[in-house]
């Protein structure tokens, strides 16, 4: 009995998983011929065009995120001042899953600014296949982990002030995702917190400021909002109260009707110190907030554990904001492997595609 449920959990991740993965080949021949139809074109219209594919494939991967689990989602905080789609914005957040980046997305979604996501996300995703390719062209910023380059990351992040293009840039600033048994990184953290004169934390990571630096600096008359959002995920306590690793997206998908908490909280940038010094004193500020905001989630009090302060709000994503893109993708997935001649098309995409797209990325830097 045991076995056919672990068989049917695994079914249950390996369904989805193949599909978003096969619907590589699809994203990157759309958006291909998108870049060549619009050559002729001012730049705004490939942007355009492409931030409208970009939010399609984000809302196929909602599907299976929301729809397909049956996740609900709740909201604190300032989730009510997401309703301006002319904004652009910084988010940030706390990083302890490969779900924070769906997370994002479902802020995104419900701001109206999905198309507008660009992340900075770590070197060694640029030669996943296809993917990793078309996030480059999406204009997403891979950063070296312990190698951050101030100057690299500057000369991508001035184009979007250049350019007067719509963005939502989204930072990790913690730098690497927490998990609670990596006792040498916790304790790295606790030893460095203490070196600083301030009180260590418990859930979080000590934030590094590069990133966010950049993007006030270059994009401060851009941007007009920091989204500062606190994650915490259901199902990460044992039934000894300890806080257990958060779930990436195979055990998310596995899971059954999980629970995502979010705490939102608005910053006006001009609210945010310009200074150096000041800004990091200030980023370490809002995750000590965070620290708080976790510490309660994760309390031993029940009527504290398992949710953060303040009124909570259950957010809604409906199928007819993902089912449509779902649609989209199997159809085009089906056509594609429907006959011998488009099929053998489709694989030679697979292969070639992310053999060029791996070389392609090899010569780009990085920040």
């Amino acid at each position: 009995m045991l076995s056919i449920l672990v068989h049917m959990q695994f079914l249950r991740w390996l369904f989805p998983a193949t599909a978003l993965l096969s619907a590589a080949p699809i994203h990157i021949t759309v958006w291909a011929a998108i870049r060549f139809l619009t050559l002729p074109f001012p730049r705004r219209v490939y942007r355009s065009a492409d931030d409208l594919l970009y939010a399609t494939y984000q809302r196929y991967v909602l599907f299976f995120m929301h729809c397909y689990t049956g996740a609900e989602i709740h909201t604190y905080g300032d989730a009510e001042a997401l309703a301006n789609p002319n904004e652009n914005a910084v988010f940030i957040c706390n990083h302890q899953s490969t779900m924070d980046w769906v997370v994002a997305n479902i802020v995104a979604l419900e701001h109206r600014s999905l198309g507008h996501v660009r992340y900075v996300i770590k070197d060694g995703l640029k030669y996943f296949p296809l993917y990793g390719f078309y996030f480059k062209q999406h204009d997403c910023i891979y950063v070296r982990r312990g190698n951050f380059s101030k100057q690299s990351m500057e000369k991508q992040v001035k184009r979007f002030a250049a350019r007067d293009e719509p963005v939502w840039m989204i930072i990790f600033p913690e730098g690497t995702r927490f998990n609670p048994s990596n006792k040498d990184l916790v304790d790295k953290t606790r030893l460095l917190a203490e070196k600083k004169g301030i009180n260590p934390p418990e859930y979080v990571l000590l934030p590094k400021i590069g990133a966010l630096q950049v993007c006030l600096e270059q994009m401060r008359e851009h941007v007009s909002v920091i989204y500062d959002v606190t994650i915490a995920y259901s199902n990460t306590v044992n039934s000894a109260g300890t806080r257990q690793e958060a779930p990436g997206m195979p055990e998310f998908l596995m899971q059954t009707s999980p629970e995502i908490h979010l705490n939102i909280e608005k910053v006006k940038v001009t609210d945010v110190p310009d200074d150096v010094n000041k800004l990091q004193a200030w980023l370490e500020q809002q995750f000590q907030k965070k620290d708080r905001l976790l510490s309660h989630f994760y309390s031993v009090d029940r009527d504290k554990a398992g949710r953060f302060e303040g009124e909570c709000k259950r957010l809604q994503i409906s199928l007819t904001q993902t089912l449509p893109a779902a649609l989209f993708y199997n159809g085009c997935l089906y056509l594609m492997l429907s006959n011998p001649a488009t099929r053998s098309m489709y694989w030679k995409i697979s292969l070639f595609g992310t053999l060029i797209g791996c070389v392609w990325m090899s010569f780009r830097s990085q920040a």
